[in-house]
C-alpha cells in the first residue's frame, strides 16, 4: 500500500475568526476524507481545510475479512496526521466515523481501540443506516431538489447508500454491500478486458438491488437521481467533459445535470475497455481506473431500474453530513433544507468570510426588490429572478475585501472560487454576471460566465444588473437613509420618489452614475425625486 500524500487546500482567511470550528474525518473503505469547517450560525459553514487520502481498505477486507498489520499502521499514521492538520486550523476535536471496511473487518475493534489508547482519538464505527442518514443530511443541504421527490445513490468502496425523499423529509434510507472495492475484488477476472466478470457482477447486482429499487420507485416515485462520492462523481465528470471541456474543466460539478445518454456512453466504455485504454479516457481519475468498471455496472443498473427523468450530482456526502450534524448540535435552531435556505446560507457564509457590510447589503437587496416589484410591467420577470436579484445584492460588494477599486471584478472572482451549495452551473454563472456588472459597463460575452448563458438568460441577467445598480445607488452613502421608494413609470420615464429624513445628495450622485444601463435596457429616463 502506497504512502499517503497530504495536500492542504488553502483558502483566503476570513476577516472574522468567529464561530465554532468542527473537524470531520470520514474513514471510508476507499479513502479517508477530512473536512474542517467554521460554523457561522444557522445553516452556515465555511470550509477551512479539506484532505483526502486513498487507502483501499475495502479491497483487502473483501478478500481477507481483516485489516492487515501494514494497513493498521498506515491507518494510525493517517489519522494522526489528519488530527494534527485539524488542530492546526483551530479544531479542538475531530469527529471520526468509520464505515463499511471497519464494519466488515473482524479486527476492526482492535484497531479502533488502539487509536483511542495511543492517539486519544475516538473512532465510531457507524451502521450502514446511520451512514445513509448522514449522507442524506448532506444532500438536502448541498443540492436544490427543485421541489421534486429524489433518490440518492452514494457509492463508496465497501457499500452504497440509497436514500429517497423530499428536501425536508427522508422517506427511505438503506445501505447495500455493493461498494466498488468489494465488487472489484469479488468479481475480478483476468479474462475480461475490464478486469471484472461483468455478466456475473450484473447478475449479483440484480439479485441484490433490483427488487428493492423497484419497490422504492413504485412507493416513493422519485423523478431525479442524485449521484455522490468518488466513483460516481468521476464518471459524472467524465460525462460532462465529453459534453463540454471548456465548461466543466477544473470547476465544481455540484448540482450539475448530466445527460443520461452521456452517462451510458461513459459506462459502456468503462466496462468494455482494458485498463490501458481506460487510462486514455479524458477526465478519468488514475487512482480509480481499476474500480470504475464496477462503478459503471452499478450505475448502469440504477439507470435501467429507476429510469430517472434526470441525473444530478452532489459534491457533499458523509463528511459534510457529519459537519452539519455537529453544528446543529451546537445550535439552538435546527437546520433548514429548503432550496431558498441552501442558497441563502451559501451566500451569507461567503459574505461573512469576506467581511461584508451587512447593513448596506441588505438595504440594497430590499431596495432592489422594491424596484423589481414596482417595475414588473417593464421587465416581465418571475419569482425565481426576483430571488436571484436579492441573493446577488447580498454579495454585490464582497470584492471590497480585496480592493474597493475594481470590487465588481474582485467580487465575481471570489464567488467563482467559492463553494456555493444549492446553485447549479447556470445559476452560478448568472449570479457571477450580476455581481460582475453591478457597478458599471455593459454585460459582454467576453466575460466567461456571462458568455455561457443562453441569449434569453443573458437578457434577464442584464435586466437584473440594471435594477441592482439603482438599488445600490439609493444607498450610495451606506447610511440606509432611504426609507421607502415609490415608483411611477410612463412611456418615457421611470420616476423614483424616495422618502428620507435627511438630504440625499450622495444617492442623487450615485443614481446619475449608475442609471445608464437601466435607461438603455428599458428605453426610459430615470429620475430621482425626494418626497
Amino acid at each position: 500500500m502506497s504512502e499517503p500524500s497530504f495536500l492542504k487546500i488553502n483558502q483566503i482567511a476570513p476577516t472574522e475568526n468567529t464561530g465554532v470550528i468542527v473537524a470531520a474525518l470520514d474513514m471510508g473503505s476507499n479513502s479517508f476524507h477530512l473536512v474542517v469547517a467554521r460554523g457561522h450560525g444557522h445553516n452556515n459553514f465555511e470550509v477551512l481545510l479539506k484532505e483526502k487520502v486513498m487507502m483501499r481498505l475495502g479491497d483487502e477486507v473483501a478478500q481477507n475479512k481483516v485489516i492487515s498489520n501494514e494497513s493498521a499502521k498506515l491507518i494510525k499514521e493517517t489519522v494522526a496526521t489528519m488530527a494534527s492538520l485539524a488542530s492546526g486550523v483551530g479544531a479542538s476535536e475531530m469527529v471520526a466515523l468509520a464505515t463499511a471496511a471497519f464494519r466488515d473487518a473482524r479486527n476492526a475493534g482492535i484497531i479502533v481501540d488502539d487509536l483511542e489508547e495511543t492517539l486519544g482519538i475516538k473512532v465510531s464505527v457507524i451502521s450502514g443506516q446511520k451512514e445513509a442518514e448522514l449522507i442524506w443530511n448532506a444532500l438536502t443541504h448541498g443540492v436544490d431538489f427543485n421541489g421534486e421527490m429524489v433518490i440518492g445513490a452514494d457509492l463508496g468502496g465497501g457499500s452504497m447508500e440509497i436514500t429517497a425523499g423530499t428536501q425536508d423529509a427522508l422517506a427511505y434510507a438503506k445501505s447495500f454491500a455493493v461498494g466498488v472495492g468489494r465488487l472489484t475484488t469479488q468479481f475480478s477476472s483476468s479474462k475480461a478486458p475490464s478486469g471484472i466478470d461483468s455478466k456475473s457482477l450484473r447478475s449479483h447486482l440484480e439479485a441484490t438491488l433490483a427488487n428493492e429499487l423497484l419497490t422504492v420507485k413504485s412507493e416513493i416515485v422519485p423523478t431525479t437521481l442524485i449521484l455522490s462520492s468518488g466513483s460516481f462523481l468521476n464518471i459524472a465528470r467524465m460525462a460532462l467533459l465529453r459534453t463540454s471541456r471548456a465548461q466543466w474543466e477544473n470547476t465544481s460539478i455540484n448540482q450539475a445535470e448530466i445527460a443520461i445518454s452521456q452517462l451510458r456512453s461513459i459506462c459502456s466504455d468503462l466496462t468494455k475497455l482494458d485498463q490501458k485504454s481506460r487510462s486514455k479516457l479524458y477526465g478519468i481519475d488514475e487512482k480509480r481506473i481499476d474500480l470504475l468498471p464496477a462503478g459503471a455496472e452499478v450505475l448502469g443498473l440504477l439507470l435501467d431500474t429507476l429510469k430517472p427523468a434526470r441525473v444530478i450530482t452532489s459534491e457533499w456526502a458523509l463528511r459534510e453530513g457529519i459537519i452539519l450534524r455537529e453544528l446543529s448540535q451546537r445550535s439552538e435552531t435546527e437546520f433548514e433544507g429548503s432550496p431558498e435556505s441552501i442558497k441563502l446560507a451559501s451566500l451569507t457564509s461567503v459574505a461573512a468570510r469576506y467581511g461584508w457590510n451587512e447593513g448596506h447589503s441588505r438595504q440594497v437587496a430590499n431596495l432592489g426588490l422594491e424596484i423589481f416589484d414596482q417595475t414588473k410591467g417593464l421587465h416581465n420577470l418571475g419569482d425565481s429572478d426576483r430571488e436571484l436579484l436579492y441573493l446577488a445584492a447580498l454579495v454585490h460588494d464582497i470584492g471590497e475585501y480585496i480592493s474597493v477599486e475594481g470590487h465588481d471584478r474582485h467580487g465575481a472572482y471570489l464567488l467563482e472560487n467559492s463553494r456555493l451549495p444549492g446553485f447549479n452551473k447556470d445559476e452560478r454563472n448568472e449570479l457571477l454576471s450580476i455581481v460582475r456588472y453591478h457597478r458599471r459597463g455593459t454585460p459582454k460575452s467576453d466575460y466567461g460566465p456571462f458568455g455561457e448563458l443562453t441569449k434569453a438568460r443573458a437578457i434577464v441577467v442584464t435586466k437584473l444588473a440594471a435594477i441592482l445598480r439603482l438599488g445600490d445607488a439609493l444607498d450610495r452613502s451606506h447610511s440606509r437613509i432611504v426609507e421607502k421608494c415609490r415608483i411611477v413609470t410612463n412611456s418615457t420615464q421611470v420616476l423614483l420618489f424616495v422618502t428620507s429624513p435627511t438630504k440625499i445628495e450622495l444617492e442623487e450622485y450615485g443614481l446619475r452614475r449608475k442609471r445608464q444601463l437601466f435607461e438603455d435596457t428599458f428605453n426610459r429616463e430615470v429620475h430621482l425625486i425626494q418626497e
